[in-house]
């Protein structure tokens, strides 16, 4: 019951912000329209980082995000080992606090070998702009809670990292995740899929050939797996009650990564489509139920 109330409320938010959220890919082009951050506070929208920060508010509190550029940010390269002979991802920067109520370990990660210098740029300040929105919350929200509860009574853990998912001689593709933990646990994900030799991000749509109905065949096949687990006990999913609350098919943007063995990976974030003991449902599309229609 309390995860059919989270998921009500989280979505709740979502329908809030529903006129300002664009798709994922568009983040990129409000960027250009916003000044770097020059230790000024800037109020910000971020698509992917609304999904995530209020999701995590549905437990904690609600954001409106200020980004914060914080002098004790230090972005500074890390060795970390090439993924990659032309595109690889490294590590830019860490920021780590370490209390006895709180702590935060948020990394940004900057993709770099794009032939397409332009996306390359626009793609690595998301990721900053990201992870210093993310840092300005979590320290708002330290500062609101020990206003309200004190020095020794809450607790609040934010962690921010990303994961290579698949890196081939045609494919990088990259999850940046968020996960806050309070009273529990909520992560989300934001995945990047890059075509290494045309230096192009792929969106879900540009796999498919043009006005091809691929939501329906993809979310027929996800139902069907999560009919199957709820039956034998292994699924939780939101399968009954109204509409709103249950999961009936998949966005045209909805979150995937290309796997190594070339199948597309759709993703949902935790509360999404499921209770919070599911975590974060992957489902690999079998590639013969979408081959007549892909590219």
């Amino acid at each position: 019951m309390k995860d059919i109330e989270l998921k009500t409320r989280l979505q709740a938010h979502s329908e809030n912000m529903k006129k300002s959220m664009e798709s994922p890919f568009n983040i990129t082009e409000k960027i250009d329209e916003m000044e770097m951050c020059d230790m000024t506070k800037k109020t910000v929208s971020f698509n992917w980082l609304k999904k995530t920060m209020y999701s995590a508010a549905a437990i904690a509190a609600s954001f409106i995000l200020m980004v914060n550029c914080i002098p004790s940010l230090a972005y500074a390269a890390s060795d970390v080992p090439i993924l990659g002979d032309i595109v690889r991802v490294v590590t830019f920067g860490r920021f780590e606090v370490q209390e006895d109520n709180y702590e935060a370990n948020i990394t940004t990660p900057k993709i770099e070998g794009l032939l397409n210098k332009d996306l390359e740029n626009k793609l690595n300040k998301e990721l900053k702009d990201n992870a210093n929105t993310i840092i300005a919350a979590f320290e708002s929200d330290i500062k609101k809670m020990s206003d309200m509860y004190g020095d020794k009574n809450f607790h609040l853990s934010v962690t921010a990292d990303y994961e290579v998912k698949t890196d081939d001689e045609d494919i990088l593709a990259v999850n940046f995740y968020f996960t806050t933990i309070e009273a529990s646990a909520v992560t989300a994900n934001r995945f990047y899929n890059i075509d290494k030799k045309s230096g192009t991000l792929i969106t879900l749509d540009s796999l498919f050939k043009k006005d091809a109905d691929y939501v329906t065949p993809i979310s027929n096949y996800i139902l069907s797996e999560m009919k199957k687990q709820n039956d034998d006990g292994t699924g939780f999913y939101f399968l009954d009650g109204e509409e709103e609350q249950r999961f009936t098919k998949i966005r045209n943007d909805q979150h995937f990564y290309i796997n190594n063995a070339g199948n597309i990976v759709i993703c949902f974030d935790e509360y999404e489509v499921a209770a919070g003991a599911q975590g974060c449902p992957e489902f690999k599309i079998p590639k013969e139920i979408i081959k007549d229609i892909l590219k």
